[in-house]
């Protein structure tokens, strides 16, 4: 059983970021003003979906190097800036460390399609770190990104209640968080809308599964936000 949870986890993580390259984000050039609030709701939900796959804390002088990705399985109805019924998402690195007070910081990049990303933030432990079984931890995340691409760019701050159950290698986990996204395009067709910023402010619920084995873990959820389906995924190594 164990076997057959990591197969199915270790497959999420191989075909997500697989898929990340899908996205045409140079199709913004052609964007018309509807477009604009269903394309912010679509990457904000990218930006803040798979940040955090645990409500445990590091604890002082933890450390956390990882990879996460994100996929959206197709873009909102109004935004006819990606392609239709189309797949896209975003890599990220990502580094945290365990600070006193259960207290982590973390900072992450990536790029993909073209469009640049670097942000991080603070997790704060609710409860006290424990690897007891049965024991639940419970986490607030504050974060914030800058997304840039050529014909935009966009500010992304998000915070998150996340709770994670400890079991024998492998951690549920689930989360609720918020979105507020700002977009400011930057070059288009249609001059009238370049440099006019664009807000939108969605929630996100999130759910998936960690498994651990030893310093080694990999994770993969599902996120739901703005009526739109996520999948999100994570490996990394944690001491």
């Amino acid at each position: 059983m164990m076997k057959r949870i990591f197969f199915s986890v270790f497959s999420l993580w191989l075909l997500i970021p697989a898929t990340v390259s899908a996205a045409n984000y140079t199709n913004f050039l052609f964007a018309v003003k509807s477009d604009l609030k269903p394309f912010a709701r679509d990457l904000g939900g990218l930006l803040g979906s798979g940040s955090n796959q645990t409500a445990r804390a590091l604890g002082f002088s933890g450390f956390d190097i990882s990879v996460k990705s994100a996929m959206q399985f197709a873009p909102e109805k109004g935004n006819t800036i990606l392609e239709k019924d189309h797949s896209f998402g975003l890599t990220l690195v990502q580094a945290d460390i365990g600070m006193p007070y259960r207290l982590d910081g973390f900072i992450r990049a990536g790029s993909s399609s073209r469009l640049t990303v670097a942000g991080g933030g603070i997790r704060y432990g609710l409860r006290k770190v424990s690897d007891a079984p049965k024991y639940m931890q419970t986490m607030l995340v504050v974060m914030g990104d800058l997304a840039v691409h050529k014909f935009f760019y966009a500010s992304h701050f998000n915070s998150s209640l996340m709770f994670s159950f400890n079991a024998a290698h492998v951690s549920p986990y689930f989360g609720v968080g918020l979105d507020y996204t700002r977009l400011t395009p930057q070059n288009t067709n249609d001059t009238s809308f370049i440099g006019k910023k664009v807000t939108v402010f969605e929630p996100r619920y999130t759910f998936g599964l960690r498994v651990k084995l030893d310093l080694i873990y990999m994770a993969g959820g599902v996120t739901f936000t703005h009526g739109v389906t996520l999948a999100n995924a994570g490996a990394g190594v944690r001491f």
